[in-house]
């Protein structure tokens, strides 16, 4: 089946036929179509530099005000929830919910080991974002910024 709608919820039959004879066995199933909330991000892709700040911002429909809210990194599988705030949720890591259709992330003192692959999760729908998290690096020529993507680095030198 593809590109269902709302409207193709209900009961369906599977029955097979083998040259023309009906055989008596058929199983019913029940298709219940959801709409997909429109959960979204303004880019999929940030960056920052070692030591400063980097935010996101999830955005939902209103169906899902209610529904668990997650930051998570793809790597080790860790997720910061919206509105826990016990110890097991690292502090440089905030979320903030407006509770009517979007919730920020706030990610302070970045590192380079920070790089890499999360997603927004709202009721179980992900959307993912890649955080570059760039370091500057001072020699005695100029600055040399060094970039960390995906476990591997380029370095540019600025004179």
């Amino acid at each position: 089946m593809r590109n269902l709608q709302n409207k193709d919820t209900g009961s369906y039959y599977c029955v097979v036929e083998i040259e023309g004879i009906w055989i008596d066995e058929a199983e019913q199933l029940h298709l219940t179509v959801q709409s997909a909330p429109d959960v979204s991000v303004v880019s999929s892709s940030v960056s920052g530099h070692e030591g400063g700040n980097v935010s996101v911002q999830c955005f939902y429909s209103s169906g899902y005000q209610n529904k668990l809210k997650q930051w998570c990194r793809y790597k080790d599988e860790s997720c910061y929830t919206v509105g826990r705030t016990d110890t097991s949720q690292i502090s440089s890591v905030q979320i903030s919910d407006d509770g009517r259709s979007s919730f920020t992330v706030l990610m302070t003192g970045l590192r380079l080991s920070d790089s890499g692959w999360f997603f927004c999760s709202v009721g179980g729908w992900q959307v993912p974002v890649q955080l570059t998290v760039t370091a500057t690096l001072r020699t005695d020529t100029g600055t040399e910024k060094k970039t960390c993507h995906m476990m591997e680095c380029f370095c540019l030198s600025q004179n």
